[in-house]
């Protein structure tokens, strides 16, 4: 299928189109007719432009048009005030409309493969936002006003060129999951400690020399992945993480008595040496 048929315009209390994997190159003006969607679902298409009637669709509330050819959002994608959820991975994006912090009640917002070099600061305004997937971009840096997200639950970053992670990221009293491996950085800020519910925890492939003492605050701390860095010793509160389960430390420089050392830390099975 290459286009949207006709008919489907003439269809006002449509509440759901899902059109995935086929050849559609275009979204028309009239996409704005529809105005009962609720959800819209377009991935695996050749779309590049999304017109700017989409802001008549007030009742959406899902929007996933992953796996086109979109190169820029027209800043009428903030005026979707009812979105929850919002899919625009895997396309060739270089920003983000500052609109998007419009978007108040948006739950889930995945832009991942894409070409962003950085997000807007308009981000900290998705108050309600409890998922952020953003990983393989060119992000070198997060805004500070990221921190704002405390609703956030999970957050995916990795596979950027981020160089550090912002000062008041402790603020982030929800996050549970965070994905920031395979970046560039070189330390965790202090109030990193602060991650109360922090459950699970990659940041493999990085530049860390060390990890701060306050790390043992993070007591709902399950799986650590820490691997392929430059660590050559473990703070001692790290064994105040009576819910680890599993901590990856290869490819760090730990000598052969830390290795020893940190053996002992833990119960059997716990460290793994080899991920």
């Amino acid at each position: 299928m290459e286009e949207i048929p006709e008919g489907v315009f003439k269809l006002p209390n449509l509440k759901e189109l899902i059109l995935w994997n086929n050849e559609i190159e275009k979204l028309p003006e009239n996409i704005g007719d529809l105005v009962s969607l609720e959800k819209l679902e377009l991935s695996g298409n050749l779309i590049d432009t999304i017109p700017s009637s989409i802001k008549n669709l007030k009742n959406l509330n899902t929007l996933v048009v992953s796996w086109n050819n979109l190169k820029v959002l027209p800043d009428e994608i903030g005026e979707l005030t009812n979105l929850r959820r919002l899919g625009i991975s895997n396309n060739h994006l270089e920003a983000l409309p500052e609109s998007i912090g419009n978007l108040v009640d948006l739950e889930e917002l995945v832009i991942s493969e894409n070409n962003l070099m950085e997000l807007p600061t308009s981000i900290g305004k998705l108050v309600n936002l409890k998922k952020l997937r953003a990983p393989g971009n060119f992000l070198a840096e997060l805004p500070d006003d990221i921190c704002k997200l405390k609703s956030l639950e999970k957050m995916e970053v990795h596979e950027n060129n981020l160089t550090s992670l912002p000062a008041n990221i402790g603020e982030m009293e929800n996050l549970e999951k965070l994905r920031i491996y395979k970046n560039i950085i070189e330390e965790l800020p202090a109030s990193f400690a602060e991650l109360k519910n922090l459950s699970k925890f990659l940041i493999y492939e990085n530049e860390l020399t060390e990890l701060p003492e306050s790390i043992g605050n993070l007591t709902e701390l399950k799986e650590f992945r820490v691997g392929y860095n430059y660590l050559q010793t473990l703070p001692k509160s790290i064994t105040e993480l009576k819910k680890l389960e599993f901590i990856g430390l290869a490819k760090n420089d730990f000598d052969n008595d830390e290795i020893t050392k940190i053996n002992e830390m833990f119960p059997k099975g716990v460290v793994d040496w080899n991920e």
